[in-house]
């Protein structure tokens, strides 16, 4: 399990090397441009090219590589612990998840996936429940808690 656990680290980081997630790539054809949106997950193929090549490495790189993956995860958890500053964009969701809860499910999730539309229900839901007393805040207040509990 842990070669396994191990070999997947590995591939990801090499294709991570290799192709950078969440990029946007523009496309330009004769007509229009166009953006294709590539995927955070790495293709089977390219994963199982990357644990071959992984393979063929000596041992000597193989535990050098290894190496560099248990530091950079030590150095991610460490980081993580530490918390450190509330980013800028945290900071603008959680003003939007006030404002607009579904919107800013949205945008932190980056695609229109169940957490999204639980969102969206809740806040329905609440306008429903509690939309009758004239406060647009009031009514959304099932939508706000559900936001700030997924961006946060």
């Amino acid at each position: 399990m842990k070669k396994t656990f191990l070999y997947f680290f590995v591939a990801i980081l090499l294709v991570g090397q290799a192709v950078p997630s969440f990029a946007v790539s523009l496309s330009t054809t004769s007509e229009k441009s166009t953006v294709v949106e590539e995927s955070a997950t790495p293709a089977i193929t390219s994963v199982k090219d990357a644990i071959k090549q992984f393979k063929s490495l000596s041992r000597r790189e193989r535990r050098d590589r290894i190496k560099d993956v248990k530091k950079e995860i030590k150095n991610f958890k460490a980081e993580r612990k530490a918390g450190g500053d509330v980013s800028t964009n945290t900071l603008l969701l959680v003003i939007l998840a006030i404002l607009i809860p579904p919107l800013a499910v949205y945008l932190h999730e980056g695609a229109a996936n169940t957490k999204f539309w639980i969102n969206v229900v809740l806040t329905i839901l609440g306008f429903v429940l509690f939309g009758a007393f004239g406060s647009i805040f009031l009514g959304s207040i099932l939508g706000i808690i559900h936001a700030l509990t997924v961006i946060l």
